[in-house]
This record gives structure tokens, sequence and C-alpha cells, in this order.
């Protein structure tokens, strides 16, 4: 174990935690982890799924009491432990956590109310128009003057509930919090929006606020994190300043091993004629949208906020009536769309949020393995449960699913063993078609590799794939095409041999003379 990289006598440590342990029956979750964040100091947390991040923030929040023995001081002054959420906010600690903390049925601007205090002897009326007003310029610091304040949160895709989650916490920070946590705030954000991000985020750094900075993004940390603190198992590994390190140490550090940081798929891509045509496709963003695809054949899609991306997801699975156009699988046209009717016909959809759309949270490990294929296993009137037993085994040990307990609740699984068990369930259907909406969103780095690697397999096994994602970099190595969407048309439709993250960013963003003037769906992919 490294101690903690002491910090220059200058800079004023804002929060300081020593020997934190917590337990949960009689499992150590924390094992006597240290952290010492600075004013004005960006300050990641590293490490996979199930290390003990999420538990350390829990800790600080209140909402976790830790073991006996731990430290927590604030400016200097040694704060009584345990203590409730309440006092979290007014040690001056505000937090974005993962399940954002807003309330789907309330507006933006609802939710801003919610982080404020009011008398509560209802004394005082609340100032919407006001409130209104300060929602929508914190929304506008973070570049989406966009999104309405009145508009309601369960209507928002879930990375723009993530902005206005962000927001919200910046706005309390804004009004003196010393701390400001952040729990993987950028999984759901495209590259440039999360550079968007970075700028708000320095502006409070600015004013002197410590920022904890939770993610599984390493390629972020370069941009504006200033330290970070690495866990694994429970324990500190080490605490290093970005500025003397690499990617490759911090994966290192993290998984204890090598691993490798960007997966590729096989160069050309196959031949044959295409499994999916899609033809003049039209919706509430998408408009006259037309490609082809092959079996074998990986196509990424990019595209900002509000390009489509997620509307096309959603449509190809019957989720989402087309306004307009034609959907082709293997030769059939699929007319009155739906998601049985696209299950039948071969099609799977790995959602962007698994949580809530890609497991049954309170349902077991092994019934979220079967829920596709649970017919298998009925004989007559009878479900053979040896059989299915015997079935979820190999799954468990073919996809390396951790814990392997078939028992254990999806619910308490890290996320990347969450999506492990979405994406075996849907494999077993043998699709000709898979949709992958942000896969390895959330996702540590160790578990991503394998994520993506199963991807690409699925793919040599003769599936066709089309993966949406933020992570353009990856897309372009994974896939043979990338479509580019922008204000719901495509712009482009290129393949990936010496395509570069930059010019397809700017095609997110801008028009490019070089881009394929898309009739797409009237011609083939390229071979």
């Amino acid at each position: 174990m490294t101690d903690v990289i002491p910090v220059s006598a200058g800079p004023r440590t804002v929060l300081s935690v020593r020997g934190l342990a917590k337990s949960f029956a009689g499992q150590r979750a924390l094992k006597g982890v240290d952290l010492e964040l600075v004013a004005g100091e960006v300050h990641a947390l590293l490490g996979q799924n199930g290390c003990g991040k999420s538990t350390l923030i829990k800790c600080l929040a209140g909402f976790y009491e830790p073991d006996e023995g731990a430290e927590l001081r604030i400016d200097g002054e040694l704060v009584d432990l345990p203590y409730p959420p309440a006092k979290a906010a007014q040690l001056g600690l505000v937090f974005v956590h993962q399940d954002l903390g807003l309330v789907p049925t309330l507006s933006i601007t609802e939710n801003f109310a919610l982080s404020q205090h009011y008398d509560t002897r209802g004394l005082a009326p609340i100032r919407w128009r006001a409130l209104r007003a300060r929602a929508s310029a914190e929304l506008a610091a973070l570049g989406h003057a966009d999104l309405d304040p009145r508009a309601r949160v369960a209507d928002l895709p879930v990375a723009s509930q993530t902005i206005v989650a962000i927001a919200r916490a910046l706005s309390a920070a804004g009004a003196g919090a010393r701390v400001l946590v952040l729990d993987e705030p950028t999984a759901a954000l495209p590259d440039a929006e999360a550079a968007r991000l970075f700028a708000a985020v320095r502006k409070v750094v600015e004013r002197g606020v410590a920022v904890l900075y939770v993610t599984h993004k390493l390629d972020e940390l370069g941009a504006f994190v200033d330290r970070a603190t690495i866990l694994r198992d429970g324990e500190n590994v080490d605490t290093v300043r970005i500025s003397d390190t690499d990617t490759g140490s911090l994966v290192r550090h993290i998984v204890g091993r090598d691993v490798e940081t960007i997966v590729r798929s096989r160069d050309t891509a196959p031949a044959g004629d295409s499994v999916l045509t899609v033809d003049g496709l039209s919706g509430n963003r998408l408009e006259n949208v037309g490609f082809r695809l092959r079996p074998g054949e990986i196509v990424g899609v990019a595209g900002m906020l509000g390009s489509g991306r997620s509307e096309l997801a959603r449509i190809l699975f019957g989720e989402q009536a087309a306004t307009a156009g034609r959907i082709e699988l293997r030769g059939r046209v699929l007319g009155r769309h739906s998601p049985r009717r696209a299950v039948a016909a071969g099609i799977a959809l790995i959602p962007e949020d698994r949580r809530r759309e890609g497991g049954v949270l309170d349902m077991s490990v092994a019934e979220n393995l079967t829920l596709t294929t649970i017919r298998r296993f009925w004989r007559g009137t009878r479900l053979s449960r040896g059989r299915e037993r015997s079935r979820v085994r190999e799954l468990i040990r073919e996809y390396d699913v951790r814990p392997a307990a078939a028992g254990r609740k999806f619910r308490v699984l890290s996320g990347g063993n969450q999506q492990k068990v979405v994406i075996a369930k849907w494999l077993e259907t043998d699709p000709a078609l898979l949709v992958f909406d942000e896969p390895v969103q959330g996702v540590d780095v160790g578990a991503r590799a394998e994520i993506f690697g199963m991807i690409a397999a699925a793919a040599e096994n003769g599936a066709a794939v089309v993966l949406i994602s933020s992570e353009i970099e990856q897309t372009i190595a994974l896939s043979h095409r990338v479509l580019v969407l922008r204000n719901g048309r495509l712009v482009a439709d290129w393949p990936t041999a010496g395509l570069t993250p930059q010019r397809v960013t700017q095609a997110m963003y801008f028009d490019d003379d070089a881009a394929a003037e898309p009739s797409p769906s009237r011609q083939e992919p390229p071979a």
C-alpha cells in the first residue's frame, strides 16, 4: 500500500479522511481508506466497480455509518461520525450521485426547488420566476440553454437528466459549498458535451471549491483533473498527480494487471447481401435516414445529444413508431413494428439505461438470464428447473459474471456485471441484429474491455451490429463504418479505415464537404 501524496503547504485542505472502514454483514467494503481534498483542485476517485468508491461517497454523504475508528476533518475541524445526510449539506458537501437524486415526475425548476432552503412553516412563497431564471442560467453555463426549465425530468433522455442534476449541484456549490462530489457525471455524455462540463467545473474550482470526481473514463482525466486516488478491493492503492502518470499505469493500479484499453475488430468489412435495410426513416427527431448493414458488420453511430441516436435504436426495436420510412430485416419488411415482433424477427436491443430497461432489478441473476428464452425450459405444463439452472451456470461462467451467484438480485451487481447479464440474455436469442446503445456507460475499465470484446465476438459469429456510443475513438476502432447523425439527419457514412475522431467530431457539429452525401439506403455499404 502506498501512502497518500502530501500536498504543498500552500493549498488549503478542505476535507481529510483517515482510516475509513465500512462493513456489510461481515464483509469489509472499505478497509481503512485515506483521502485528502484540496481547495481549488479536481481530485479523481478511480477503481473498478465494487472497489468501494460508492461506499466511500455514501459515508461522506451520511447515508452509511462508517465503522469505528475513522476520522473526518473539514477545514481542519474534527467532525463527529456518523452524521445524518442533512448534516453533510451543513458541512458544505454537495453531491451528485449515480442515481442523480431527481424526481422524474417534477419539472427541472421543481427539482431545483428541492435543493433550496425554504421556510418550513410555509410563510415565504417560492419565487418560481426567479428560480426558473436561475435554473436556465445554470443549464446555459453547461452549454444547454436549449433545455426548458419547465420540462418534466421524466421526458428527458438520460444524458439530459445527468446535466440537470449537475446544474443543480453547481447551483448549490455557487452558494458556498466546500466540496462538490460528482459520481460519474459524464457516463452518458458524448466527448464534446463532457468538454463543456469540464469547463463549467473548472469555474467552480476557481472559486476555491474542491471537486471529488468519480469516473471510469481515464482518457478524460488529463483535461482537468489534478490528482487521483485509486482504490482496489476497498483499499488505497495509490494517489498520483495526473501530470506525472499515464493511462497504462492507471489501468495497472486499478485492475492489478495490464488491460487492452482499445478493443479492435477485424479490419475488413464482411462481404455478402444486406441483412438490414433502412430506407427514408423518420421519427420525432430523425429525418429521412437510410443505411444498409451486412451480417457480421459493425456500424458505429455518432452524434450529439438530441441528434436522434437513441431514437434510431428505439425505432429499430419497435419501442417507438416511425413516422415514415421502411425497415427490412433478412428480406422481410417490418410493418406494424413492436418490441415483441422485433424480438420474433431477430432484433435485440441493449438499452442505454440498463437498470430501468435492461434488467429486472428485483429478479435474480438466473431469472434475468433466462427471461428471453424461458420457453426453452418448459416441458408441457412444467418448467425444468434443472435444465434452467444448468444453462444459467454455463452463462455465468461464459460471460464471467461476478460474483458467480445465480440467486443474487440483479440490482446489487456492479454496472459491468449487470451489463454482462443483459448482453448474455439477448445473445441467447441468436439475434440477426444487435443494437447497442451506450453499452459501457458507467462501466469500469476492466469490464468495458470485456464488453467490447463481446460485441466484436457477436459480429464475428454473424450478427449485424449497430453500436451507438459516445466513445468515438473506441467506436472507430471496433466498427467497420461510422454513421454521423446531426439534428436528426444522416450527414456522413464513412468506412473506418483512416478515419479520425477529430473528423467524426467535426461532422457532429459542422458541415463537412468530405462527408458522404447520404442516399445510403440505395447504396451497398463499402466492401
